[in-house]
């Protein structure tokens, strides 16, 4: 069996090493992925993630500005694809496209579909406050992951990790799920089985300002966010100091520290110790680990306050407001 991988971010690595490696029901025939572009303070033409792997592992790459297109058909056609595998790949497929291989289009999801559909999956099962997740092997079909599912594959999530943290491990655990069906793809088996749309739910892709704290919130949703939001935005705001100028900062790990009512109003720091402090939230406070100042490396909460001392009193605020 041929397979074409059709991948771009670093989610689908590890799948590209397994293919790679090759194996009695499959060959890695092709490797798509999305054309270099500016990245870094020069703006320098870089590959992403995948195409570098597959230069490492001297596997052919090809970077079209899009497979929509007859060209792309054709040349896919000439080299006669059985399968095509699609991770984090950055474009979607049509019909036309999709229907190329002689035994189907599958795409590696990282969720428990028909749960979380969309862009930024991890994220928002963390938002959720989902204790599990997981991958899913699906057949792609004209529509948003909605296609036939062929395997899931699930694991817990631990209440510290972050999105960065549990989309590797997924990343992981996609490859083995792959591993584990193409065999099945390869006898013609894997008419997969129809989702239950009535459980679908989504996962919009992110934007910058999803990272911004609201502090009126739960000290347990507050935690939520910061571990979602990390790598990217990373939740973050504007810590407005009684002595000081203002400082946006992101905050990178964290704690909660209940869920009750009461206490000083939201964002403010109320207790300061040698290797944290806390902030008020709407309900109960959160337990500050980890900050990192615009333009500056990330630290644990102990070196931050050596050189930007934190009291009680101090403010953290969503937006820039003069203070009263």
């Amino acid at each position: 069996m041929k397979v074409a991988l059709l991948a771009s971010g670093p989610f689908a690595i590890p799948v590209l090493d397994v293919l790679h490696q090759g194996g009695a029901d499959f060959e890695l025939h092709r490797v798509v992925s999305r054309p270099d572009r500016p990245a870094g303070r020069g703006r320098k033409q870089r590959p992403n993630p995948v195409k570098a792997r597959a230069l490492e592992l001297g596997v052919d790459c090809r970077t079209p500005e899009s497979v929509n297109t007859p060209e792309f058909r054709e040349e896919m056609d000439a080299i006669g694809t059985d399968v095509f595998i699609v991770a984090d790949y950055g474009e979607i497929l049509r019909e036309e496209v999709l229907s190329l291989p002689s035994l189907g289009s599958f795409n590696l999801h990282a969720s428990l579909l028909p749960a979380y559909r969309g862009a930024a999956p991890v994220v928002h099962a963390i938002l959720g406050g989902e204790d599990e997740t997981g991958v899913t092997l699906f057949r792609l079909e004209r529509g948003l992951d909605s296609g036939p599912v062929l395997a899931c594959s699930r694991t817990p999530i631990d209440p510290a990790e972050t999105a960065g943290e549990l989309e590797a491990r997924l990343s992981e655990l996609s490859a083995a799920l792959l591993l584990e069906q193409l065999p099945v793809i390869a006898a013609g088996n894997a008419a997969g089985e129809a989702q239950d749309e009535s459980l679908a739910t989504l996962a919009p892709k992110l934007k910058k300002s999803d990272g911004l704290i609201d502090w009126d919130l739960p000290a347990s949703s507050v935690c939520d966010l910061v571990r979602a939001m990390n790598p990217w935005p990373l939740a973050h705001g504007f810590l407005c100091p009684l002595q000081g100028k203002m400082k946006r900062v992101s905050i990178l790990r964290s704690i909660p520290g209940g869920d009750e009512a009461g206490g000083p109003p939201p964002g403010t720091v109320h207790e300061v110790d040698a290797e944290s402090f806390s902030v008020s939230c709407g309900r109960g406070a959160l337990r500050v680990l980890g900050l990192q100042r615009e333009g500056k490396p990330a630290m644990d909460a102990a070196a931050f306050m050596r050189g930007n001392p934190i009291e009680p009193g101090d403010q953290f605020r969503a937006s820039v407001e003069v203070r009263r």
